[in-house]
């Protein structure tokens, strides 16, 4: 397997805020009680709106850059409470993703996606652990078999240049280098949008994405 050059960074930042419109799904709350002892009723997570119509869990990537190893370090996907913790976690190609949980209660990570390999990962206590990457870009929807109300959404992208929106719907990718682009969002029941965007050295760049309820 050819091995992907380094990464070429840049001073140039891309921020803004993903927002929704119009009458928000209703999301609800999952009882919780199969899981273990002291298990607390946990939200819906599918579609995750603020008070101001900030979303979140909302994917933000530049697309048509070269495919780089991004050395990124490690980052983490937790069971905790019976859910997958954080819902939507993006990684690089060949970013080590570390699989825990924190539940005293047997729980599995699974996925099936069309072009990485799939896996069933088996934690079976608290502190269990695993590791695993990803050789292609796909977005990856992980679930446990045991609590079919646990899911995840992990975003693997050929370039370090990604984030996640955070619950105000705000994001930040920074370190970019000067070009132009376009940059895309992603969300797990409203799909994808593309803009273009010009990126200088050194100054922030603000780019807003909009979805509206069908």
């Amino acid at each position: 397997m050819a091995v992907a050059p380094a990464t070429v960074w840049g001073t140039g930042t891309i921020q803004g805020r993903v927002s929704f419109v119009g009458m928000p799904p209703v999301m609800r709350t999952l009882p919780n009680q199969p899981c273990c002892e002291g298990a607390t009723p946990i939200p819906e997570e599918t579609v995750l709106l603020d008070s101001k119509g900030g979303m979140g869990n909302t994917f933000v990537y530049i697309e048509g850059l070269p495919a780089s190893d991004g050395a990124l370090p490690p980052t983490t996907l937790d069971q905790k409470n019976c859910r997958f913790v954080p819902h939507a976690i993006g990684v690089a190609v060949g970013q080590t993703l570390n699989l825990r949980s924190e539940d005293p209660t047997m729980h599995t990570v699974t996925y099936s996606p069309e072009k990485n390999l799939p896996e069933n990962f088996s934690m079976t206590s608290a502190g269990a652990e695993s590791t695993t990457t990803f050789s292609a870009p796909e977005f990856v929807h992980a679930r446990c078999d045991i609590h079919p109300w646990m899911n995840a959404w992990i975003g693997v992208f050929d370039n370090p240049f990604f984030t996640v929106s955070r619950g105000d719907g705000t994001f930040e990718i920074s370190r970019v280098p000067a070009g132009k682009y376009k940059i895309a969002s992603w969300q797990e029941r409203y799909g994808e949008q593309e803009q273009e965007i010009t990126v200088e050295e050194g100054k922030p760049v603000e780019i807003n994405f909009e979805y509206r309820a069908p």
